[in-house]
């Protein structure tokens, strides 16, 4: 990543502007990824029973959020969790609200403490069963834990955005959306886009051309088994390439980044996002070189089936470390000033569970 591909990405915006976005996307990222640490640490020490986390997938969710609009939709998974806090629907005390199962709805909007956690929604209703103004909120649809079960939802939300566009009829209805100018962002693990569901929603989506973006998180593994297991070719925009649209007809537009590349990762999704919204053309985005730092989730450990090349190289291109080094190459920042971000961003994750632990 050079200086060159900085400024490109800083064209649009003042350079201190663009070094407060970056700044700011750095402190998020790092908080999100203590979140992931403290989470498991909450786990292992017996304060909560189970902790499935996001980490290792923050920098291509913060450049996702950056295009995500009021009346958007997600349907993702338990890894979303950046996604969440970047769209301002997600606080880390929400976080372990959920991690530790608080019953208070207030405390923890998702469900009351009744799904596991990493299980996300936002609130559709007033207290009183009247509908809120979806097209001025940024809306989850609430995660189940099937995975690839969020694949049909998905279809449905993209497919109402398309049908709010195209039938008059329903410009009344402006508390659901502004003419169908709504995207549908989804998410899943590699390893999942195995599963019949997926396979079935895609091809639905391509039939009928929905505005979905679609990340495929792809970090090589589903939990201990390699891609090479599951995924022929060893990856899903290589097999998906037949709906690849074409002048004159149908499919899809699909494109791949790394995950650890913070300016191609921004470029991606602007790109990505523009064609869903503008064309409702699905977008397939297959994220790669995925790390997953901590495993799969608190009941086991990567070091059992992963080889000690693999954990190194997880190690140099952890996503967070890439943007660190990228924000001292291109000048946006001191080793020193992150240092500060990260020292203060800490204190933050820690004083925001505390509080939690002591109640439950």
């Amino acid at each position: 990543m050079s200086n060159s591909t900085a400024e490109k990405t800083s064209t649009k915006i003042s350079k201190d502007k663009f070094r407060d976005t970056v700044l700011e996307d750095y402190r998020l990222a790092y908080m999100s990824r203590e979140t992931s640490y403290l989470g498991r640490r909450e786990v292992l020490t017996g304060k909560a029973k189970f902790g499935i986390f996001g980490d290792g997938k923050e920098l291509p969710q913060i450049a996702l959020a950056k295009q995500f609009r009021d009346g958007d939709f997600r349907s993702g998974y338990y890894r979303d969790q950046t996604i969440m806090m970047a769209i301002g629907q997600l606080t880390i005390q929400q976080f372990f609200a959920q991690l530790y199962a608080h019953t208070d709805v207030d405390a923890e909007p998702a469900s009351a403490g009744r799904s596991m956690n990493g299980h996300f929604g936002t609130r559709s209703l007033n207290e009183d069963g009247s509908w809120k103004d979806l097209t001025k909120m940024k809306n989850s649809s609430s995660d189940i834990s099937p995975t690839a079960g969020q694949m049909a939802r998905l279809l449905g939300l993209g497919q109402a955005s398309k049908v709010y566009r195209n039938n008059k009829a329903l410009a009344s209805f402006t508390k659901f959306s502004n003419k169908g100018n709504e995207v549908a962002f989804g998410t899943i693990g590699d390893a999942s886009t195995s599963e019949g569901p997926f396979w079935e929603a895609i091809n639905a989506m391509g039939v009928l051309q929905v505005p979905v973006v679609m990340s495929v998180w792809d970090d090589g593994q589903g939990i201990s088994v390699p891609k090479k297991y599951q995924t022929t070719k060893e990856s899903i925009s290589e097999i998906l390439k037949g709906f690849q649209r074409e002048k004159g007809s149908n499919g899809f537009e699909i494109l791949k980044v790394r995950a650890w590349d913070y300016p191609d990762l921004v470029e991606t999704y602007e790109k990505a996002t523009k064609i869903a919204r503008e064309e409702h053309c699905p977008v397939l985005v297959h994220v790669e070189e995925v790390t997953q730092p901590q495993g799969h989730s608190t009941s086991g450990s990567h070091e059992r089936y992963k080889s000690k090349e693999r954990l190194e190289w997880e190690t140099e291109y952890c996503c967070v470390k890439k943007f660190k080094e990228w924000i001292i190459e291109n000048k946006l920042a001191t080793a020193e000033e992150l240092e500060v971000i990260e020292k203060d961003g800490k204190k933050e994750v820690s004083a925001h569970s505390e509080p939690l632990g002591q109640l439950i």
